[in-house]
């Protein structure tokens, strides 16, 4: 009896393991899964839309003066961060919409921005 449980236990086990490495072998490069790797890149003209937003409600903060930062984290390299500094949550398009929307403890809000405005910010802080 008690074989048939080890028997039991040990084919279990594979079957997990074996599940574990199949869906590992399913991301992507950079450990994205195929739905993100997927997702077309913006187009240039979202880019240059969200450009121009950072730098007119973004930049005053999080951009460096004469190299210093003086105010807010650098947002460079912000979607390969796993959380972001100060909301501790994970990066993606939610979260930092969210955020950007709302606002934080030292971030004022921007409940003025709309879909299309935030998708372009999001698409330009992907390039950074």
């Amino acid at each position: 009896m008690q074989a048939g449980w080890l028997q039991l236990r040990v084919a279990l086990f594979l079957v997990l393991a074996l599940s574990a490495g199949v869906a590992y072998a399913h991301q992507g490069a950079g450990g994205k899964s195929e739905a993100a790797a997927a997702q077309p890149a913006p187009s240039p003209r979202l880019v240059a839309q969200g450009q121009a937003l950072f730098q007119k409600y973004c930049a005053t903060c999080h951009a460096p003066r004469d190299g210093k930062r003086d105010e807010a984290p650098s947002l460079a390299g912000l979607y390969q961060r796993k959380l972001t500094p100060a909301m501790k949550h994970p990066v993606n398009d939610a979260n930092i919409g969210g955020h950007i929307k709302q606002g934080g403890p030292v971030m004022p809000p921007f409940p003025w921005l709309g879909k299309e405005e935030i998708a372009a910010l999001l698409a330009y802080l992907k390039t950074l």
